[in-house]
């Protein structure tokens, strides 16, 4: 005579594994007949890599253009500070 829990573990499935065959759960391979929508994985990786650079050339560009308006506007206002230095000695030589 076999024991009451023995009996349960035979007869009852493992939780989480499904029964039946493989045809059955759907995990038999079928081919689909249709398209040809692979692409090369040289493709792809030419693609990336140009789609890298294009972003790359496009934020050094903009760094640059950024770049030369800081050293506009710097030079602008070493300008302004200069002439009103100038103006201060001048005043000053007048007053004194």
């Amino acid at each position: 005579m076999t024991p009451l829990f023995a009996l349960q573990a035979q007869t009852s499935a493992p939780a989480g594994k499904p029964t039946g065959t493989t045809e059955e759960r759907g995990e038999v391979f079928k081919p689909v007949d249709g398209g040809n929508t692979m692409q090369s994985g040289e493709a792809l990786l030419v693609e990336a890599y140009a789609a890298f650079w294009l972003v790359l050339f496009a934020l050094i560009a903009l760094g640059w253009r950024r770049q030369r308006q800081l050293d506009q506007r710097v030079g602008d206002l070493e300008t302004a500070i200069d002439r009103a230095r100038a103006a201060q000695e001048s005043a000053e030589k007048k007053s004194a």
